[in-house]
């Protein structure tokens, strides 16, 4: 690839997301079985001027390794950015990566599973977004929410609505008990989103907890 044809491929994958990001992750959606937009940490993180994209790309023969060092990689950087934003836990990173093909895509899968670990003891999410992923909506599983035009990794600051992604695991359920805890005392459970307190009970049972 010359260095024109990879300028090009910035502009327009920049562009790409950035209709993505507004689109559809920013905007409501008919089958994701609530109120809101697809992800509700999208829009206030680039008002706060704490979401940074990057480009990658992974060339013609792209390996697991290869996708993996990608995300690694990006922890790295994310620790390292001086953030805009003064809200820690509004800041996020995109990783795309807009050579990697649809063929391909399952390397994306295989490479966030294998990096979760890392990033949740950071106190960070990391998912996948690409044209063939199935990781279904929280309240839907008949809706695959995690469809972008472009192949990305996202990160960001663990959120309290994440108990639906890290309740699979023990030290995935305890980094975000440790966080968010505090917001299942009898008194705020109350007056809060029921699918979501029934899911952490549910966690916390299962690993010998009681609140």
């Amino acid at each position: 690839m010359s260095s024109g044809e990879s300028v090009v491929s910035i502009d327009n994958t920049l562009a790409v997301v950035d209709s993505w990001l507004t689109e559809y992750i920013s905007a409501r959606h008919p089958d994701i079985g609530r109120i809101g937009p697809i992800c509700p940490f999208v829009a206030p993180s680039r008002k706060n001027r704490t979401m940074e994209v990057r480009i990658r790309f992974v060339g013609n023969s792209p390996t697991l390794e290869l996708v993996e060092e990608i995300a690694r990689s990006s922890l790295r950087e994310y620790e390292l950015i001086s953030w805009q934003g003064r809200n820690p836990m509004l800041r996020a990173m995109v990783v795309a990566m807009p050579d990697l093909r649809s063929q391909d895509t399952k390397l994306l899968d295989e490479a966030q599973t294998r990096v979760k670990d890392e990033f949740v003891a950071q106190g960070l999410m990391v998912g996948q977004f690409h044209e063939n992923c199935d990781v279904a909506a929280a309240r839907n599983p008949d809706f695959a929410v995690s469809k972008a035009p472009v192949p990305v990794l996202a990160i960001r600051a663990i959120a309290l609505h994440d108990i639906f992604f890290l309740s699979e695991h023990r030290h995935w359920f305890e980094k975000y008990r440790e966080k968010f805890g505090k917001f299942y005392t009898p008194e705020s459970m109350e007056i809060d989103d029921r699918f979501r307190v029934e899911h952490y009970l549910r966690a916390a049972r299962e690993y010998g907890y009681t609140t």
